[in-house]
């Protein structure tokens, strides 16, 4: 503390190049932090159904190939199977295409059994059950659209030959997917043309003992083995991951882009500071002249950009914090991500990260400047 204003006077000696300096690192750090909860928000997906001791059954040709729904009695049929739900993605949108958001068919009467982690007022779930056009949504879609419990509304086809025509009976909490619809599947069956009736994209099948997990997947499997509709059963945390696949490897782009933008801040600050080094030469000869100690002057400079870093990567980070607190991101990206946010685990690694990069970019600038001689810094025209 006793050189707390000799610190804070020769972080801003050149006040253009410290303000510009702050400002390009708080750029590149409002970026990393941007791709952090990006791939966090990736993760949190991607271990959306880690503990909920279910499996998914999908066709082993494609997911776009349906399933029989005879397929699903023989499944809850297996010893360790406590209850199993038809689940159709629909893939409509809502009013405009940008307006995109996950809805599904699924078997309502099993959302208690199978879907437990999906949080509903009892009263709710009760209406939604009854009504064959209700509508369960996700909190957070009812805020993006500014809908309540009684509105009507209807989704644009994409896929199958129907505008689903629903009534919103009721709300949902989850801890991930909070931006999704369900509907009755028999409003779905019912829709369809005859031939194309009683089939299915996924079976969901809740398990009693989550060790039991890889047997009943492989006995479902074997199962229809030789059948005209072969399965491929996943974990549910699987079944994620596998989905998230389809858009490539994202989680290696956006590390390899972030990796990238780090080393540009550390090659930027080492500019910086070996500037500010160099322009204290005869400054820092005086202060070993008077008696300051060579340990001393290396802790000044360091903790001088350090600081440097440390408000740069704090404007950068914190902002894309706070920003991400009023913009809504899931009507941003069409529902693609959701609870997008700059949280304290990201928000700890950026800091980590400034002040990292502060100690690693001036080490030697600092560690030459203390080392100089007394002599040679005075002979020295800066």
């Amino acid at each position: 503390m006793r050189f707390l204003k000799l610190i804070r006077r020769n972080l801003f000696r050149n006040k253009l190049r410290a303000i510009l300096t702050m400002l390009l690192l708080a750029v590149i750090f409002f970026f990393v932090a941007t791709l952090l909860a990006i791939l966090d928000n990736f993760e949190s997906f991607s271990n959306a159904g880690e503990g909920a001791n279910r499996l998914v059954v999908q066709s082993a040709i494609s997911l776009a190939n349906l399933l029989p729904y005879a397929h699903e009695a023989k499944i809850r049929a297996l010893p360790g199977v406590v209850d199993t739900a038809k689940l159709q993605w629909i893939g409509a949108y809502y009013k405009e295409k940008s307006n995109f958001f996950a809805n599904f068919a699924i078997d309502v009467d099993k959302m208690p059994t199978v879907f437990d982690d999906y949080k509903v007022d009892p009263k709710e779930l009760a209406a939604f059950q009854a009504d064959r056009r209700g509508a369960l949504v996700g909190v957070d879609l009812m805020k993006r659209f500014g809908w309540k419990i009684g509105d009507r509304i209807t989704l644009k086809r994409q896929i199958f030959p129907f505008d689903p025509e629903l009534t919103i009976r009721g709300t949902y909490v989850h801890p991930v997917q909070t931006t999704s619809v369900f509907f009755p599947i028999e409003y779905f069956d019912q829709s369809l043309p005859a031939q194309t009736r009683s089939e299915v994209g996924t079976i969901w099948v809740k398990v009693k003992d989550p060790k039991q997990m890889a047997a009943i997947s492989q006995q479902i499997d074997a199962m229809f083995k030789n059948s005209d509709f072969p399965t491929e059963t996943f974990t549910e945390k699987e079944f994620q991951q596998n989905f998230m696949s389809m858009m490539g490897n994202v989680k290696l782009l956006f590390t390899a882009v972030s990796t990238c933008a780090i080393f540009m801040v550390i090659l930027l600050a080492a500019i910086t500071m070996s500037m500010s080094a160099r322009e204290r030469v005869t400054e820092i000869a005086v202060l070993k002249a008077i008696g300051f100690e060579q340990r001393l002057i290396l802790g000044i400079m360091l903790t001088e950009f350090i600081l440097l870093t440390l408000i740069g990567g704090a404007i950068g980070s914190f902002g894309a914090h706070f920003l991400f607190l009023f913009v809504d991101a899931g009507k941003m990206t069409q529902g693609f991500l959701q609870n997008l946010g700059v949280h304290a685990k990201t928000l700890a690694v950026c800091m980590a990260t400034a002040a990292g990069i502060g100690l690693i970019a001036g080490g030697l600038p600092a560690l030459r400047a203390s080392n100089l001689r007394v002599v040679d810094g005075l002979r020295r025209v800066v």
